[in-house]
């Protein structure tokens, strides 16, 4: 297995994952559309993570860098999509895409990543404890049409 950033012709092989998720399928953006988040993350300092067992993607997640004032102006990380494929499940990828993402968070100058989940089977919960989380705080949203 190797993690690694993802390289923008893999993208399709990324958004396929997503239809694993366990909520209603949504489109695809465009193909320029793509292009153009792909850009963006990357000028951010962010990046899309791959697993890649065999020449296929098979987990993958994306880490975003913000930047903040608070913290002496060091930015903090949120990472988002956190999939791997039902038949690559329970062998590790999971917690090794998310200790690259915290890695290069740290590298970044970060001080802290963050994530949430949905789920509130105990077994994700542990999976993201397992790998280092601590799920110590409330976390809340707002969502716009999704």
């Amino acid at each position: 297995m190797e993690i690694r950033e993802l390289k923008f012709p893999e993208l399709e092989q990324v958004l396929a994952l997503y239809e694993e998720y366990e909520r209603q399928i949504s489109a695809w953006p465009s193909k320029q559309e793509q292009q153009n988040i792909f850009e963006q993350l990357l000028k951010s300092g962010g990046c899309v993570l791959v697993a890649v067992v065999d020449f296929a993607v098979v987990g993958s997640c994306t880490l975003n860098i913000c930047p903040n004032f608070s913290w002496s102006g060091r930015p903090y990380a949120i990472i988002e999509n956190v999939i791997v494929t039902q038949t690559h499940r329970n062998q590790g990828i999971g917690k090794a895409l998310l200790g690259h993402a915290a890695n290069l968070a740290e590298g970044k100058g970060c001080y802290k990543v963050a994530l949430m989940t949905g789920s509130k089977e105990p077994s994700t919960l542990k999976f993201y404890e397992s790998a280092g989380f601590k799920g110590n705080k409330q976390g809340f949203q707002r969502r716009f049409n999704a």
